[in-house]
């Protein structure tokens, strides 16, 4: 399943679908997670419409909301012999908001780099392996270019992974709101233990987590598309600058 948008997300502009895949009767696919994030992005408009060309934006962080310079934020501290206290460093949440902001802000700096870095055209896919490390089509001319760019600034690359683990991790949260609102309404022990054999899959331990791919289109637009999970389906959003 592909979704696109032609025009920003934080707007909630209507979506063009095209299913090609089938849906779990009993579980959302990855299109009604991304989807969520369109309908609730414009709570935070104010962070989100700025987000591809101002650093400066609200961010959901275990610290509550916060102005974040998200250049300061990905770009590598120097060591200090001073020792620093987790606590005090503010984490972001894997939220609606979150990742429909960095990713409007991802795209702009990968288009920026390609534009400095004179390189002509931008992978078709931008994927991280298990262990984060950067993965790029076998065939694309300008891998060479590219990690070269990241290399030398890796800030950039770092706002790209954490859109991509931000992602996974909202899609994987979301994959169990359809079993909390029904077990929410459930009126006796039958009822509950019929929806957790509806959900069982969620209790699996070997359940596979919703691998994030990022996508370019030739004007250097980005789509952000997961596959497997739950729903074993596969979906684009368009993120517009």
């Amino acid at each position: 399943m592909y979704i696109t948008s032609d025009t920003n997300l934080a707007n909630q502009s209507l979506l063009e679908t095209n299913k090609t895949s089938v849906n779990r009767s009993n579980g959302a696919t990855f299109e009604d997670y991304m989807e969520a994030i369109q309908s609730t992005g414009s709570k935070k408009d104010s962070g989100i419409d700025e987000a591809s060309n101002k650093a400066t934006v609200a961010m959901d962080t275990n610290k509550g909301s916060l102005k974040l310079n998200l250049d300061d934020y990905f770009t590598r501290k120097p060591s200090s012999e001073t020792p620093v206290n987790l606590m005090d460093v503010p984490l972001l949440l894997p939220s609606a908001h979150n990742v429909d902001t960095l990713a409007k802000y991802s795209e702009q700096k990968i288009k920026d780099l390609m534009q400095q870095y004179d390189i002509p055209k931008p992978p078709a896919t931008i994927e991280f392996d298990q262990q984060g490390q950067l993965v790029l089509p076998l065939d694309y001319a300008y891998t060479n270019q590219l990690k070269h760019a990241f290399n030398e600034n890796p800030q950039v690359e770092e706002a790209l992974r954490t859109t991509g683990a931000l992602a996974s991790h909202y899609a994987g949260i979301m994959e169990g709101q359809p079993f909390r609102d029904e077990m929410s309404t459930a009126r006796t022990q039958a009822d509950r233990d019929r929806i957790v054999e509806k959900y069982s899959y969620l209790f699996d331990d070997n359940r596979p987590p919703i691998h994030i791919v990022f996508s370019f289109l030739d004007d250097g637009s980005m789509l952000v598309g997961g596959r497997g999970g739950s729903a074993n389906s596969n979906t684009m959003v368009k993120v517009s600058s």
